[in-house]
């Protein structure tokens, strides 16, 4: 008996110990994530860089290359579309850029593992940054579905991640360095109404993105890997529909040029999230501490969901 209580006394030792460490850490990282809030965490050089995107051809890809390459980056454009991929390489060139493409359908695993060979091939840099972007979005109520376009939907928006990421992650481990990156959207925390095979591949690709950066932060060897999750909210991209929100100036259309150099600027600083407009993180965490019942209310407001409801009984379809 006597031994026994030794051990109990022991161990109650240690649990106390370790949880006066355990305060010590939480302060210190409180500490230092708010000064980053007001002095946010120097932008790193990508001079030189070998930055891949994805669906480089439109949208928000062709943005982020064209900005890139301005940083001295190396660009390698993937694209289903030859013709708007070929577009994004030439203005890159005129601009003095060093750019390659490739017409590549990252939904499918075997020509993910094709073109990277290609790269290999014809002495394209190893990739240091991999930008998955390309996406697919399909309007319709769930119950109409087309079941063709739900697995085009996780395909392009889901298993491309895991083709392209498996494809170049293990150069990057092997480097000790590297940065990945994935646009998830506002889709991806929060549910949309019409929009629920999008909303639930954007659910998945944060899942993806976490839980991966877990694995490799419990690695017993440090890889000096980054990952970056962008969340944006609307983007004209010409994929979603005006949400027309209250208050435009934090929920209004952002213009691809914007939102392109917003992920530059969490690329550059290593965030492990970003949402555009960046503030709305900082919302959802808040609303998230209040009961569910609230925060839809609070949705609804934001949403101005009376207003469409009464513009819709109004309308001539429903009189």
């Amino acid at each position: 008996m006597p031994i026994i209580k030794k051990i109990f006394k022991f161990s109650h030792f240690h649990l106390l110990y370790d949880l006066f460490v355990l305060s010590v850490k939480i302060t210190f990282a409180m500490t230092v994530a708010t000064f980053r809030m007001i002095i946010p965490p120097r932008a790193k050089n990508l001079l030189g860089e070998t930055v891949l995107i994805t669906g480089a051809g439109h949208g928000i890809g062709r943005e982020l290359a064209i900005q890139l390459a301005s940083l001295g980056c190396i660009i390698v454009c993937w694209d289903v579309d030859n013709e708007a991929n070929r577009s994004t390489m030439s203005t890159i060139s005129k601009n003095g850029g060093e750019v390659y493409g490739f017409a590549v359908d990252v939904s499918k695993r075997l020509e993910v593992r094709e073109a990277a060979r290609l790269m290999r091939k014809v002495g394209v840099p190893e990739v240091s940054i991999l930008i998955n972007n390309a996406a697919v979005l399909y309007h319709s109520p769930f119950l109409k579905q087309d079941t063709d376009l739900v697995e085009k939907t996780f395909s392009v928006n889901v298993l491309s991640n895991f083709w392209t990421i498996e494809t170049f992650l293990p150069n990057m481990m092997h480097n000790r360095r590297g940065h990945i990156v994935c646009l998830s959207s506002m889709c991806g925390i929060y549910g949309v109404s019409q929009k629920v095979v999008y909303c639930s591949s954007k659910f998945a690709v944060r899942g993806l993105m976490e839980a991966l950066h877990e694995e490799l932060r419990l690695d017993s060897q440090p890889t000096n890997v980054r990952f970056t999750t962008i969340y944006p909210f609307y983007v004209d991209t010409g994929l979603a529909r005006d949400p027309k929100y209250r208050f435009p100036l934090i929920f209004g259309i952002l213009s691809p040029e914007y939102a392109a150099g917003e992920i530059i600027k969490a690329i550059r600083r290593n965030y492990t999230e970003y949402s555009i407009p960046r503030c709305l993180l900082t919302l959802n965490s808040i609303n998230r501490m209040v009961p569910e019942t609230v925060m839809r209310l609070i949705l609804d407001f934001l949403a101005d969901v009376d207003r469409k409801r009464r513009e819709n009984l109004l309308s001539p379809a429903t009189c």
